[in-house]
């Protein structure tokens, strides 16, 4: 009797942009496995991987049904793209695995698993907060004193940590209609806080009536400066934001997958790019000289934008690692570190352009499977040190989006690695 785990995935690909279709060829490829009809399922599983060649699910079951179909080699190929997104796949005595046990390529495939598998620890804790209830999403720092900026999904509010590690708030729960604080940044120049929040039911005192918005604070004083809201009236999750060379702000919006731009002089938060190639944006970070513009799709992968001809081009790879899962982005000397939340084990890594910056060339794995890692969300960089919010804990909700108790959450942790 087939043992085949077959993963409906219907919540899981749910993202903007699938098609329809997609779940129909998902649940006829079920029904032909129940049938032990193999040869229809991989058919219909083939259609699947042509609407969503990205999903780790769709890769594993292809991987298994060529292995019931006599095609070995093309079942190689599918489950070492499976594993790079999800090493804990089950491979070694999988039964529909059978056929392929005395093959060289598959030891090689069981050998690289365990090492996908490895924990790697580069990072030292930087800041460790014991208000478990804050739910960070992301770090900034102030290059002049040092000052952490922590930016509170939950508590509605920013804190900042001096050198020492003291914890106060920048910013009180709310407000000034402040809802989910998502991307936090520091612009030293101008001595300005920057930082965008969406209502997002996670947060305390829900209100689906309340505005997303761009915040933007003195930095020594606290006080708000302004605000610029979106002039579509739609639902927004201003996801992360970022500063180019001339302080220029620029915001990602991950529900209607579209970039936006600060307008100082007329108040407003105006729409830059937006293209049907985005499934889902996430992290947003400059080429140091502000002409790129590079954008992680959770599922697709990074982009590079070309911020004068508005050019969008889709990162290619000449590694096997995957691409997928990209939280937060951030450019450093040449590489993208990206904060893949979106991968088992959770993963920083250091990607390495090429001169052009449109391929990645090189990999260096930060930090795998971390012992403080618990979905790994946005960093920042200063004085060559990457910092990073290890644990942004988006699991610590029920399925009500109600808190779970202070016992079942962890401090938060913001680690540092060194880039140099």
């Amino acid at each position: 009797m087939m043992k085949i785990t077959f993963l409906l995935l219907l919540v899981a690909l749910s993202a903007a942009g699938q098609n329809p279709q997609l779940n129909v060829y998902l649940t006829e490829s079920r029904q032909f496995i129940a049938q032990k009809d193999y040869v229809q399922a991989y058919d219909r599983m083939m259609s699947a991987h042509a609407l969503h060649p990205y999903h780790q699910g769709i890769l594993y079951q292809l991987g298994v049904l060529c292995a019931l179909t006599n095609r070995p080699e093309e079942s190689i190929t599918y489950l070492r793209k499976a594993i790079q997104i999800n090493a804990g796949f089950k491979l070694a005595d999988q039964p529909d695995l059978a056929t392929l046990k005395d093959r060289a390529d598959f030891r090689s495939l069981l050998e690289l698993q365990k090492k996908l598998q490895l924990p790697i620890v580069s990072s030292d804790t930087a800041v460790v907060l014991r208000d478990r209830t804050l739910h960070i999403e992301a770090v900034t720092v102030d290059p002049a004193t040092g000052t952490f900026y922590l930016g509170s999904i939950h508590r509605r509010k920013i804190v900042k940590v001096d050198p020492q590690g003291n914890a106060s708030d920048f910013t009180s729960a709310g407000a000034n209609g402040m809802t989910a604080v998502f991307g936090v940044r520091v612009d030293p120049k101008k001595n300005v806080l920057w930082a965008c929040s969406s209502p997002i039911e996670e947060m305390q005192d829900y209100d689906s009536t309340a505005k997303s918005a761009v915040f933007q604070f003195d930095l020594k004083s606290g006080k708000q400066v302004r605000q610029y809201i979106p002039a579509v009236k739609k639902g927004h999750v201003l996801g992360d934001l970022v500063l180019n060379s001339r302080g220029e702000v620029f915001v990602s919006d991950s529900k209607n997958n579209v970039i936006f731009k600060v307008n100082e002089q007329t108040g407003s938060l105006d729409l830059f790019f937006e293209s049907s190639e985005f499934w889902n944006l996430q992290g947003i970070t400059f080429s140091p000289d502000g002409r790129y513009l590079f954008i992680s799709d959770y599922i697709k992968g990074p982009y590079r934008l070309d911020m004068k001809t508005r050019a969008l081009v889709k990162i290619q790879s000449s590694i096997e690692n995957s691409l997928k899962g990209i939280d937060g982005l951030t450019f450093y000397d040449g590489s993208l570190i990206a904060l893949q939340n979106g991968t088992s084990p959770l993963r920083a890594t250091r990607y390495v352009l090429n001169g052009p910056m449109d391929t990645i060339i090189g990999a260096t794995l930060i930090d795998q499977a971390h012992p403080a890692m618990n979905e790994p969300t946005i960093g920042t960089v200063d004085d060559h040190l990457f910092y990073y919010v290890a644990n942004s804990q988006w699991g610590g909700y029920d399925d009500a989006h109600r808190q779970k108790p202070e016992t079942e959450l962890h401090d938060i942790v913001i680690l540092k690695a060194k880039l140099r």
